[in-house]
């Protein structure tokens, strides 16, 4: 499966790139923690100095999961165990984009996104 990656621009000089778009290959079987550790591995996100980045990963207007540069893993909004397959049934491509939450709170960011979710 190709996963079609789309990020935020976190400075100016970032934004010559915009909209910061990436192809990756990955089994339709892969999970989500999967996935953000290949994208990690790949050093998709941009890291800012301080290492405060936070990150919302989403499928449409959907959010997943939020990344942060100082945490060692991804926080989910959805089962962690959903395949690619699941998000994207039938398809040979998936669509997802995160958004650059600057230097928020990790932790409030995903509060406040899982806070709406229930809601």
């Amino acid at each position: 499966m190709i996963i079609r990656l789309e990020r935020d621009s976190v400075c100016m000089g970032d934004d010559c790139t915009a909209p910061n778009a990436a192809n990756l290959e990955i089994a339709d079987t892969a999970d989500l923690p999967e996935l953000i550790d290949r994208i990690r591995k790949m050093y998709y996100l941009a890291s800012i100095y301080g290492g405060k980045a936070t990150w919302v990963l989403y499928k449409e207007q959907k959010p997943l999961a939020v990344v942060a540069q100082q945490w060692e893993e991804a926080k989910y909004l959805i089962d962690s165990g959903t395949r690619l397959f699941e998000l994207f049934p039938g398809a040979a491509y998936g669509d997802l984009r995160f958004a650059y939450r600057t230097q928020q709170d990790p932790d409030e960011v995903f509060g406040l996104l899982l806070e709406r979710s229930r809601g």
